[in-house]
């Protein structure tokens, strides 16, 4: 997310499009130089006006609604969805040079220190550094503690966990650019799942469909298909997800946030194999490899 500006949002409407064909997953049909056609993901701009602040950020299209309100809760805007009063996304219109715009009413103003984090959120991506902010400690100021050793969870769950994840990555199959997340509960009934072209926006599309469905967030369990960096492990910690399963590895800022807050952390989660970075009590029986 970046705090929106007219000419970035200029700039992106006047970019051509050369796609053949759209497809509702989010995909898009191109010819390539040889003459052949291949799907690839796409990436489009949608703004979020959050009562007169704007904020822009690049997307998949589709399930804008459960990405803004994913993104309100992981990034602390709101506490719960029943927060939130409305979520109305404008169609964009190519002719009268508008994106998509995605307009969130509050059922209470935005006092000052969240009208700051939102000015700042396009700061605190890992391209951009943490502001100054690199104490562990620092970063979990004020985010509510987590259950201790709960939810219990069978290593056997994280595989299938895993594998079930590939089943909501449609998009992904078709043009292996996109990253997938999942929310579930210790038994795995999923609750949430997305797909983006953005690594936190998949996690805010997931988080915001598990709100929807009254998931309890703190027992739930994220799946992620990527590496597990600290801005995706910091939105699970604001909502009080305890547990992430990573397909990759983690960052090393992540490890310490997991770390610090009590969290489980798991990587490398392919097939039968994992490595548990962090846990505190909640693997039962632990299997897989210790870091």
């Amino acid at each position: 997310m970046r705090v929106a500006d007219s000419r970035i949002a200029s700039r992106m409407r006047r970019v051509p499009n050369h796609a053949d064909s759209t497809d509702p997953m989010g995909a898009s049909s191109h010819r390539l130089a040889d003459g052949s056609h291949d799907w690839l993901v796409r990436e489009e701009p949608l703004l979020l006006s959050i009562h007169g602040q704007q904020l822009m950020t690049m997307r998949t299209p589709g399930r804008d609604e459960d990405l803004g309100l994913g993104f309100l809760l992981g990034e602390g805007i709101v506490q719960t969805s029943g927060n939130v009063k409305e979520l109305l996304l404008v169609p964009g219109d190519a002719a009268a040079d508008r994106v998509d715009e995605l307009r969130i009413q509050l059922n209470t103003p935005l006092d000052a220190a969240v009208r700051g984090r939102l000015a700042r959120t396009h700061e605190i991506r890992s391209s951009c550094g943490i502001c100054g902010l690199a104490d562990p400690d620092a970063l979990l100021d004020d985010l509510p503690p987590l259950l201790p050793g709960a939810p219990r969870i069978a290593p056997s769950l994280i595989a299938a966990l895993v594998e079930q994840l590939k089943q909501y990555q449609p998009l992904f199959l078709r043009t292996g650019g996109c990253h997938g997340a999942m929310v579930t509960d210790a038994h795995g009934t999923v609750h949430g799942h997305g797909e983006d072209v953005g690594r936190h926006n998949a996690l805010d599309k997931a988080i915001g469909m598990a709100a929807r469905n009254g998931c309890d967030l703190s027992r739930a369990v994220a799946i992620l298909s990527g590496r597990a960096g600290y801005d995706l492990a910091i939105k699970c910690l604001r909502l009080r997800i305890p547990v992430l399963v990573s397909v990759s590895a983690p960052s090393a800022l992540a490890f310490d946030l997991c770390h610090a807050a009590g969290a489980t952390l798991v990587g490398f989660a392919r097939g039968s194999d994992f490595r548990v970075y962090c846990d505190s009590g909640r693997l039962e029986g632990e299997s897989g490899t210790t870091a």
